[in-house]
């Protein structure tokens, strides 16, 4: 006979440890199949039904009202109807089997593919199908299997290359959360082909899996009637199948209750509450945000308010809104689907943003939890009539349109229970929308972590009827009754946010409408759109327009990075070209790198009408968050409108012993002052392998300097992908032989105030010394605003001393914005610009906002290192169901031709909608490649768009359309197989 297989208390929350055993929806002995609900479980906040992924027949030994640990037996399932399976007894020996014993071959010489844990409180998962057979060769990104729990189901990949070997686990097998699943094996010759004898659906019932007849408590049993029959099904809405129990057992009339459960169900503690007991109260998530003290206010009606069975204190407000149409705005945007399903959200967050005690929630104990961002869920229906809640972040910062494209990629997930957990969790704020099945009105319930939810109705004569039900703990009535009168407002004109509707400068006899601070890639795109748009703006900068990007950065370094390919052979001599050796004029470079700069800067933003430049070396300070103080020549104060900081940040010299005197002699530079050198260094030491210090490590090394480099994390460049920063030390180490990178290493000293200069060096327990002619601190950038006296206007600081913004570059101050490095995220020049440009958008009364996501970049190594979007573990983590495909350059004819093989290009892509979310490359010519990707990722472009793209022969572009096709034959394949 097979050994039963054990079905458990399931975990219904993160603080969850018991349940109670409501009832039993399959007789003893009754035949079940995958996926049918055996019984009803339920806890103080909610009610989950317990579904089996086996087939077999049913054994139910606990009985209902048990309380039972999470975990622990609720009952069994057996291959056949005769099979019973004997009670527990404590302290008995184990059973032993008399038949022989069938164990599982033993586990091969490799890496155990394991089941993945798809939720926090996942235990064990079902194995649904295997997309890969023993002895098939598998690559890093592959689909090996697919697994499912109650919530969703998942791809397995693994992330290393072998071959796959048994034993494996059988299809339907359930397997333990980290328990293996397969094998991947180094060869051919190890790989196993037999089957696993997986236990973990097969457990034997032992005395710690019986049911602990724990009685509930004597409030919530005192009275019975004995025998009594549970209470019928309410009238209207439903109930669980205790509270009916209940409710029969102590005669309350279930159908004058007002259920507190999901989707308004009556459960026990709405019975318990009607008959005079008490129920447990329901627990508050931990939330992870900054928290305030009680108000005395809130604190009265938390103390007076509290309801006798423990809940926390809810009451409903109701309004009807008529939708309305932006004056003024395009009436073909206005028209669509995307306005009006969106536009519900947006309208929201307009109201949240005026009502921020709204987007709140209590916290146990008196504490009331803020939030900036807005994460509203939406109330969705799965394809087998479930409820669960898909999360849109970050509400505030998007567009109806960005909104409606996101809820439709997350709904259809939702429908097929595919969501991750950081898609489904935590909300801000709730809404329930049930217009399309045209109900009249209803009342939501709101969710512990959440200070309130709103339930929309559907459109009738007098409008679209919105309820807010809200915890009077964090929201009194009153704040209720302003929040719908705003999202009124919202919904009924939402030309007033929607944007299209004029400058948002706040008017006044100001000296200038807008005041930029600073003239860097940000604030002059935010200077030319502006004055291009009749705005009178004044630049106040401390330095030449261009600042660092045109003077000290991108413009300078890439004029040196160009001298340096052109010293570098190539793969000249495998095409039997023989040239003289290349001999380096330092200063006729220079005299070219200094002309380009000259050039540039006289096509600076003082030159075009509208805008006022104050001249360089001019500083400023508020005085108020309307006034500056200009020093120097002419010192005097400034008024504005509205402000634009755009102050950048200068290189970071982090604190080491020595440093500060090896940079007053000129013994070590950093990237702002390395421009100044007379010739290039014989040896180099570079602290600091990120984009700058490995662009310039190579640049000197190519100009015939031994370079070493001293990175303290463990890999260079940090803001790249993995695979690609991994890839690129490979292909220093095979090209690059005076070029050392140590990772891992901190230096804890720098020495000498004169050339040469040394210092020491700590590598885990090991100390080392280090000597080079010129030391390069390369060690990135810090926002510096303790001159602006950003106090008196009122801005804010966020982590790491950066200006807190929104995503249209806004500060806590409505009419002062900040764009660029002073805002910390990527530190480019061309994410400043764009900053700007959001920024000046905004001023102007348009909808922009800068979407990190899409952004991009270029390291200027060699090869060249570039992303755009997200990498596989990014997109992941924001809750995507992302897959990647790559191709090596050395297959590449192109490359080939140019003896430029080293690296590699990757595109992540979401598995449901198929949308590219990310592409990122290791190649000599990542700067013209990058620009297709850009397209591709900013216009959310697909892999069937991009597959059926013509690109031109021969040229690196096809690998676009050949890997699109690659991925979307391995998607495909793997949905037909499900």
């Amino acid at each position: 006979m097979a050994e039963p297989y054990v079905i458990k208390m399931p975990q219904l929350s993160d603080t969850m440890t018991e349940g109670v055993l409501v009832s039993w929806e399959k007789p003893a002995g009754a035949r079940v199949e995958r996926g049918d609900v055996v019984a009803t479980v339920e806890t103080d906040k909610a009610i989950m039904d317990v579904e089996v992924f086996r087939s077999g027949y049913w054994r139910a030994p606990a009985e209902a009202n048990s309380v039972i640990p999470v975990g622990g037996t609720i009952g069994y399932i057996t291959d056949s109807a005769v099979e019973t399976v004997a009670a527990p007894v404590p302290a008995a020996p184990a059973v032993v089997p008399t038949g022989p014993a069938s164990a599982t071959p033993p586990a091969p010489e490799g890496y155990a593919v394991k089941m993945p844990q798809l939720s926090d409180t996942m235990t064990e998962g079902v194995l649904v199908s295997w997309e890969k057979a023993p002895g098939d060769r598998i690559q890093r990104g592959d689909v090996v299997a697919t697994v499912e729990t109650d919530k969703a189901i998942m791809d397995v990949e693994v992330f290393r290359e072998g071959y796959l070997s048994g034993p494996l686990v059988a299809v339907d097998a359930v397997v333990p959360v980290g328990e293996a699943i397969a094998w991947l094996v180094e060869s051919p010759e190890q790989v196993s082909h037999e089957n696993a004898v997986h236990d973990g659906g097969l457990r034997q019932p032992d005395a710690t899996s019986a049911p602990v007849a724990t009685p509930l408590p004597a409030a919530a049993m005192s009275g019975p009637v004995p025998g009594a029959d549970p209470a019928p099904r309410p009238q209207q809405g439903a109930a669980s199948p205790f509270a009916r129990q209940l409710a029969g057992q102590r005669g309350v009339d279930i159908n004058g209750l007002r259920g507190t459960g999901p989707a308004g169900v009556i459960v026990a503690a709405d019975v318990l509450g009607a008959a005079g007991g008490r129920a447990a109260p329901v627990a508050s998530s931990v939330l992870p945000s900054p928290r305030c003290p009680v108000t005395p206010r809130h604190d009265g009606h938390r103390k007076s308010d509290q309801p006798g069975d423990g809940r926390f204190p809810e009451y409903s407000g109701f309004s009807c809104h008529r939708a309305g149409q932006a004056r003024g705005a395009d009436p073909r945007r206005q028209g669509t689907q995307a306005f009006r399903h969106g536009g519900d959200r947006k309208a929201a967050s307009q109201a949240l943003h005026r009502h921020p005690l709204v987007n709140a929630a209590y916290q146990p104990v008196d504490k009331i939890v803020e939030r900036s961002q807005h994460d509203i869920g939406i109330a969705a229906t799965t394809e087998d009539g479930g409820l669960i809640v898909p999360v849109l972040r970050g509400v505030e910062g998007k567009t109806p349109e960005q909104l409606q494209t996101e809820w439709t990629s997350l709904l259809e997930k939702a429908r097929k229970r595919r969501l991750s957990p950081p898609e489904y969790t935590n909300p801000t704020f709730t809404i329930s929308n049930m217009g399309d099945v045209r109900i009249a009105q209803f009342d939501a319930i709101v969710t512990p972590g959440t200070a309130a939810i709103i339930a929309i109705a559907g459109n009738g004569p007098e409008g679209m009827p919105i309820t807010i039900t809200a915890d009077h703990r964090v929201v009194n009535g009153a704040e209720a009754a302003l929040f719908l009168n705003d999202l009124k407002q919202a919904i009924e004109h939402p030309e007033n946010w929607l944007g299209s509707g004029g400058p948002v400068i706040p008017e006044g006899d100001y000296d200038v409408q807008v005041l930029v601070i600073g003239a860097g890639p940000g604030g002059e795109d935010c200077a030319r759109e502006l004055a291009e748009n009749g705005i009178r703006v004044a630049m106040v900068n401390d330095a030449p327009a261009g600042r660092e990007c045109l003077w000290r950065g991108c413009i300078p370094s890439k004029a040196w990075r160009a001298a340096a390919d052109r010293i570098r052979p190539g793969a000249r001599r495998a095409m039997g070209i023989t040239l003289g050796t290349p001999r380096l004029d330092w200063a006729q470079l220079e005299q070219h790198r200094r002309g380009i700069l000259q050039t540039r800067g006289r096509n600076g933003p003082e030159n075009r009408s509208g805008c006022e430049n104050s001249g360089a070396g001019r500083l400023c300070r508020f005085t108020g968050d309307h006034s500056v103080e200009i020093s120097g020549k002419d010192a005097r104060t400034l008024t504005f409108g509205a402000c634009v900081i755009a102050t950048g940040a200068p290189a970071f010299v982090p604190p080491i012993p020595g440093i500060q005197d090896a940079l007053k002699s000129g013994a070590a530079v950093t990237s702002d002052t390395v421009w100044n050198l007379k010739q290039p260094p014989a040896r180099l030491c570079v602290i600091g392998a990120g984009a700058i210090g490995m662009e310039m490590a190579q640049m000197f090394h190519d100009f015939g300097a031994e370079v070493r480099v001293l990175e303290a994390l463990p890999r260079p460049v940090a803001e790249m992908e993995k695979e690609v920063a991994e890839q690129l030390m490979k292909a220093i180490a095979h090209n690059s032989l005076r070029l050392q990178v140590l990772t891992g290493v901190k230096v804890t000293e720098v020495a000498g105030a004169t050339r040469p200069v040394g210092g020491a060096l700590q590598s885990g327990d090991e100390a080392a010394n280090y000597a080079c002619d010129l030391l390069l601190v390369a060690t990135g950038k810090r926002p510096d605003t303790s001159g602006l006296n950003l106090a008196a206007a009122g801005v804010a600081l966020g982590d790491r001393a950066v200006i807190a913004v929104d995503a249209s570059g806004r500060t806590n101050v409505p009419h002062i914005y900040a764009v660029g490095d002073v805002i910390g995220g990527y530190m480019l020049a061309h994410t400043a610009g764009q900053q700007g440009r959001v920024a000046a958008a905004s001023l102007l009364g348009h909808s922009a906002r800068y979407e990190a996501a899409k952004d991009c970049g270029v390291t200027f190594t060699r090869p060249q290192c570039a992303f755009v979007g997200l990498s596989l573990e990014q997109a992941r983590a924001e809750g995507i169901d992302a897959v990647e495909v790559k191709v090596p350059l050395s297959i590449d004819a192109k490359a080939m031709m140019t003896g430029e093989t080293d690296g590699l290009i990757k595109i992540v892509a979401d598995k449901i909608s198929h949308r590219i979310v990310g592409v990122h490359f290791l190649a000599d010519h990542a700067d013209t490649l990058v620009g297709e990707a850009v397209m591709m990722v900013s216009a959310g472009l697909t892999l069937e768009q991009v597959a059926g793209a013509i690109h031109p022969h021969p040229t690196q572009t096809e690998l676009f359309g050949e890997m699109a096709r690659r991925l979307l034959s391995r998607l495909r394949s793997a949905r037909a197989a499900s």
